[in-house]
């Protein structure tokens, strides 16, 4: 049976400039159907997969980004906005010549999703501050966010790792 079905979700980051919001409207779905409630922009994904290959080269020399870009399947012009971005808020330093690219700023260990994230997003707020009532629902989505944040507290080097892992458990049968 065809419903229909309009979902809206708003899920805010609150940046420096001020809070925007992400407003989805999804129509006729039917039950079978699942839809997303929270979804990561393309700009963290492409952001985490390309310092991902820089952690994966950490000390050994610079990387260029048409080199990332073609390695991790990211549009060459979107990935300079992303690095820009993230140059800005030191997770990253680049060289400028013929044999300059980019690096990391700090060790692998000490950067985190989250720092990604919210450099590339702005802060991770799923209500207000100012909606801060004793109300159990907004209780409820301090903690989710409280638990996320937590989540994607994993470092670099920590990914690095498990793709490392998953790359080695990949089997192909013919």
């Amino acid at each position: 049976m065809l419903h229909t079905k309009y979902l809206f979700k708003e899920v805010l980051f609150k940046s420096k400039r001020a809070y925007s919001s992400k407003l989805n409207c999804i129509s006729n779905l039917n039950d079978q159907q699942r839809t997303t409630m929270l979804t990561i922009s393309s700009k963290s994904r492409y952001g985490i997969g390309a310092l991902l290959a820089l952690a994966e080269f950490y000390n050994s020399g610079l990387l260029q980004i048409k080199d990332i870009a073609s390695r991790r399947n990211i549009p060459h012009q979107y990935l300079e906005q992303i690095f820009n971005r993230l140059g800005k808020t030191g997770i990253i330093k680049s060289t400028r010549g013929k044999n300059g690219g980019y690096e990391l700023a700090k060790p692998p260990e000490q950067i985190t999703v989250l720092q990604i994230v919210t450099a590339l997003e702005g802060d991770i707020e799923f209500v207000p501050k100012s909606d801060s009532n004793n109300d159990v629902i907004v209780e409820l989505f301090q903690e989710a966010e409280e638990k996320l944040k937590e989540i994607l507290s994993v470092s670099l080097a920590d990914l690095v790792l498990k793709q490392q892992s998953l790359q080695k458990n990949v089997t192909y049968d013919i």
